[in-house]
């Protein structure tokens, strides 16, 4: 028997599905991309924080380079050498010639670090919705450890010291970056920081994009990309002289401090302290001891 004027959607056990709220999580997502661009543009400033730092800089910067040559690890200048003494390199079909293969490695390093993280990040968000926070906390807090560390030991990059590192067989480091960037733009250019060697934020942050598509990524594309990326980011930052090998060893030791930090809060804020607390939903239980959703059934 049917009844008139009664909506299907009022039965009684039946679900009324809400649509959903696109224009509120454009707004979120949007507040999301500021936060971590406005810990970006932190991370630039804080170069002025001190003074006169130029010779405290270089100091830490030579100290580190005699760390290496005491392990015999102080081998980047040789991939630099191999990288950018040719005058052209041919791959197949493509060729580059020295200033093209400069100008690609200076254009990597200065903006792929937030952009690439700005993009993983909005996919997550979309997709991975359980694993952004989390994600975003260890970006947050990695970035925090990173700048106490440029304030608290401010060290000057490998293609700033020159000749000081007395490279073997006379080698000068070349300075990458001297094409690119002015007096003027050295002092606010987006994503530059002089001072902030150690450790590598930009290893940093592709470590954290790494091992976020190869935890969450169900496709084999973003698995690979999730392990090519950091890989192509360690070699840039060698190349480039923007970095010692020791730098990127402090990266990975700030992002593991970082992840672990996070999740033991994590661990802690879903702990039933009291024993009448309920404990976590199936929701919260598919992130696992990381924080990382592998559960989640999207695209």
């Amino acid at each position: 028997m049917k009844r008139e004027g009664l909506d299907p959607r009022t039965r009684v056990g039946a679900l009324v599905v809400q649509p959903p709220d696109i224009g509120g999580r454009l707004v979120r997502l949007i507040g999301q991309c500021v936060v971590l661009l406005g810990l970006e543009k932190v991370y630039e400033a804080s170069r002025g924080l001190i003074p006169q730092q130029d010779d405290v800089a270089r100091q830490h910067g030579l100290f580190v380079v005699s760390i290496e040559k005491s392990w015999h690890i102080f081998d980047e200048w040789r991939m630099q050498q191999v990288v950018l003494s040719p005058d052209h390199w041919s791959v197949g079909p493509l060729s580059l010639d020295r200033a093209t293969l400069i100008a690609a490695l200076n254009h990597f390093y200065l903006y792929s670090h937030v952009v690439g993280t700005c993009i993983v990040l909005v996919w997550l968000y979309l997709f991975r919705r359980r694993s952004f926070p989390f994600v975003r906390n260890v970006i947050v807090l990695t970035t925090a450890l990173a700048l106490a560390i440029y304030i608290l030991f401010p060290m000057m990059p490998p293609r700033l010291m020159g000749d000081q590192m007395q490279v073997p067989d006379g080698y000068h480091v070349v300075d990458t970056l001297a094409t690119m960037l002015t007096d003027q733009g050295r002092q606010g250019q987006f994503g530059y920081n002089p001072y902030a060697a150690m450790p590598s934020l930009h290893f940093a942050w592709a470590l954290i994009v790494g091992v976020t598509l190869l935890r969450v990524g169900r496709r084999r594309l973003l698995r690979v990309a999730g392990l090519l990326y950091p890989v192509v980011m360690l070699v840039t930052i060698l190349v480039s002289g923007n970095h010692l090998l020791l730098d990127a060893a402090g990266s990975l030791v700030v992002v593991t401090s970082a992840t672990g930090a996070t999740a033991l809060a994590r661990r802690g804020a879903l702990i039933p302290w009291r024993s009448g607390n309920k404990p976590a939903g199936r929701g919260v239980a598919t992130l696992g001891r990381t924080g990382f959703d592998t559960q989640e059934k999207t695209p």
